[in-house]
């Protein structure tokens, strides 16, 4: 009985001190399917003022990941179908799953459009170091979807 109690006192130890030494030195941290090594999401809360996005905050930085938090009850008809070109996404979010993650790999000013390109904005990528680059992006989507669930804007919901 003795040895059991001491052996499990020691395996029980090295997985302490293991857990100890991964959370100490800046180990991987999970935050929803994002994995950082630093453990750092950037998180934006996305609504709808008129026919503009609000992300807030407007600035992250680069190199770190970022979840996208649409606020369903402020996102109507065809803004809940979310195009950010530079980044490749095209999603609609819906009250089951509200989130776009992405880890922004370009510093500047870009926009986010409907995939109808009636609700839009603009969100910034700070540099790692925090400093702002000057480019600013003038791509936009090309209208005419009401995305992958459709409705709004015309399109019947």
């Amino acid at each position: 009985m003795k040895n059991r109690f001491a052996l499990f006192l020691i395996v029980a130890l090295i997985m302490g001190f293991g857990i100890f030494i991964f959370m100490g030195s800046g180990g991987a941290k999970i935050a929803g399917n994002l994995i950082d090594s630093k453990g750092e999401v950037q998180i934006i809360k996305l609504s709808v003022q008129g026919s503009n996005y609000v992300m807030n905050p407007s600035e992250v930085k680069k190199g770190i990941p970022v979840r996208i938090e649409a606020d369903m009850s402020k996102m109507p008809g065809c803004s809940k179908s979310i195009v950010i070109s530079s980044f490749n996404i095209r999603k609609t979010v819906t009250s089951a799953d509200n989130t776009i993650e992405f880890t922004p790999d370009k510093a500047g000013t870009f926009n986010i459009a409907c995939s109808m390109n009636m609700y839009r904005g603009t969100f910034t990528v700070l540099e790692s170091d925090g400093s702002k680059s000057a480019y600013v992006d003038t791509s936009a989507p090309s209208g005419g979807s009401c995305g992958a669930s459709g409705g709004g804007c015309g399109c019947g919901g």
